[in-house]
Formats: structure tokens, sequence, C-alpha cells
């Protein structure tokens, strides 16, 4: 019975680094995707302050 819970816990413990190890690379996806589309923004601003220069 003892040898059971081990295995059970163990399976437990996988399952809950999995989800977690899931939810923070989904976390850094969203933060990235995030950055790349101020950067962009950023990148677009300066590069319209450039054409009004000319």
């Amino acid at each position: 019975m003892k040898k059971y819970l081990v295995i059970a816990l163990l399976v437990i413990v996988a399952i809950v680094v999995a989800y977690l190890t899931f939810v923070i690379a989904a976390i850094k996806i969203i933060i990235g995707a995030i950055l790349l589309g101020v950067s962009a923004i950023a990148l677009l601003a300066v590069w319209i302050m450039w054409k009004i220069d000319d």
C-alpha cells in the first residue's frame, strides 16, 4: 500500500511541475508578445518621425 502511495505522490508532483512549467512558459510568451508589440509601435513611430523630417 505504501508503494502505491509513493507512486501516486510522485505522479501528482510530476503533474504539478508540468502544469507550473506550462503556466510560466505561457506567461513568458504573453510578456514577449506584448514587448514585441511595444517595440514594433516604437519602431513605427521612429520611422514616421524620420519620414516627416524629409
